[in-house]
C-alpha cells in the first residue's frame, strides 16, 4: 500500500526541530511512505528545512499554507494532497511523538479490519524507554487520539473538512469528532498501535507562542461553544446530548458547514470587541435562546 503521512510543522528553535527530527526517524512502515509536511511557519534561520529519516520517503512533497496559518488548515491540505498522490490512507501526526517501530502496519491493518469506522487512531505508551515493549491488544474505543490519526483518501466526504476558523491550533479535532458522532459515524482509538507523545512541545518551547496561545486558546473554546451550543466534551453520548444537532444549532446547515469569516459581519465585529468573559457570557445566552427556540418548534 501507499501511506501518506502529514503534518503542520512549526519550526521556531532548534528544540523544535530536535523533536521533529525524533518524530520522522521513527517512521519505519512495510508499506510506502509519501511524507508530506505543511510548513505553517519555519524560522528563517532554519530554512530550508531538512527532513531526517531512517526510512526514506518515496516521495516528499512540502506544502505552504493559504493566507493565515492553521493547524485545520495544514491538515486539510496534507489530506488533500494523499489523496491526489493516491495514497490509501492518510496519517496525520504531531511533531512530537515517536512511533513504536510496528505501529503504522498495524494501525492499517487495523483499519483493513474495521472498514465500519472512517477515522482510526493509535494509543499513547506513557514511557518513552519501554515504548519498544510497550504492551499491545486488540481493544478499541470510541476515543480517538488526535495526536496521530489515519483516515481514507475520501474522509472529506463524511462530514466535510476540518473547520478553519480555528487559528492557529486547538479544538478543531474536538469539533470534527463532534461531527462524526452526529453524523453517526465511527472514530476508533486501537490498543494495538502504540506510540510516545511528548505533549504540546510546540507551545512549551517557545515563550512567545506561550503568550500568543494564552490568547488564542480561549477564542477557540469561545468559538466552538457558539457552534456547537456546549464546550467540549470527550464522551460520545454525552455528546449526543450536549451539543446542537446541526452547526450553530441551525437546523438548514450540514454537519459539514462552517461560516466564513466575512459572513460575521457587524454583529461579530461587535461581539470580537468584547472582552472574552462578557462573550462567553453572551453566548451561552444566544445558545440558552436557540435551544428554547428549538424546543417550542417541538411542540
Amino acid at each position: 500500500m501507499k501511506i501518506s503521512l502529514t503534518a503542520a510543522i512549526y519550526v521556531t528553535n532548534q528544540e523544535h526541530k530536535k523533536y521533529l527530527d525524533l518524530t520522522t526517524k521513527s517512521i519505519v512502515s512495510k508499506h510506502s511512505i509519501v511524507w508530506v509536511p505543511c510548513e505553517n511557519y519555519v524560522n528563517p534561520v532554519l530554512a530550508p528545512l531538512t527532513y531526517i529519516f531512517n526510512q526514506t520517503p518515496i516521495e516528499i512533497k512540502v506544502l505552504h499554507p493559504t493566507n493565515q496559518q492553521s493547524v485545520s488548515q495544514a491538515w486539510n491540505k496534507g489530506i488533500e494532497e494523499g489523496n491526489r498522490a493516491g495514497c490509501n490512507y492518510i496519517l496525520v501526526i504531531n511533531t512530537d511523538i515517536i512511533f513504536k517501530s510496528n505501529a503504522i502496519d498495524r494501525l492499517v491493518d487495523f483499519a483493513e479490519r474495521h472498514p465500519d469506522a472512517v477515522l482510526w487512531t493509535m494509543t499513547e505508551c506513557r514511557d518513552l524507554v519501554s515504548l519498544e515493549n510497550c504492551p499491545e491488544d486488540e481493544s478499541f474505543v470510541e476515543h480517538p487520539n488526535f495526536s496521530c490519526f489515519m483516515v481514507k483518501s475520501d474522509f472529506f466526504r463524511s462530514v466535510g473538512k476540518f473547520d478553519e476558523n480555528f487559528t492557529p491550533a486547538y479544538c478543531e479535532d474536538g469539533d470534527m469528532h463532534a461531527r462524526l458522532v452526529l453524523a453517526g459515524l465511527k472514530a476508533y482509538s486501537y490498543g494495538g498501535a502504540k506510540f510516545f507523545h511528548f505533549g504540546s512541545l510546540t507551545i512549551k518551547s517557545d515563550r512567545d507562542l506561550q503568550s500568543k496561545n494564552a490568547k488564542t486558546y480561549p477564542k477557540c473554546q469561545l468559538y466552538f461553544l457558539e457552534k456547537w451550543g456546549h464546550l467540549m466534551v470527550d464522551d460520545v453520548e454525552q455528546m449526543c446530548g450536549a451539543y446542537f444537532w446541526h452547526p450553530y444549532n441551525e437546523e438548514d446547515k450540514p454537519l459539514s458547514y462552517w461560516r466564513q469569516p466575512p459572513s460575521l459581519g457587524r454583529l461579530g465585529k461587535i461581539m470580537n470587541s468584547l472582552p472574552l468573559s462578557l462573550r462567553f457570557k453572551l453566548i451561552n445566552g444566544l445558545n440558552w435562546s436557540k435551544r428554547t427556540k428549538s424546543r417550542i418548534k417541538l411542540k
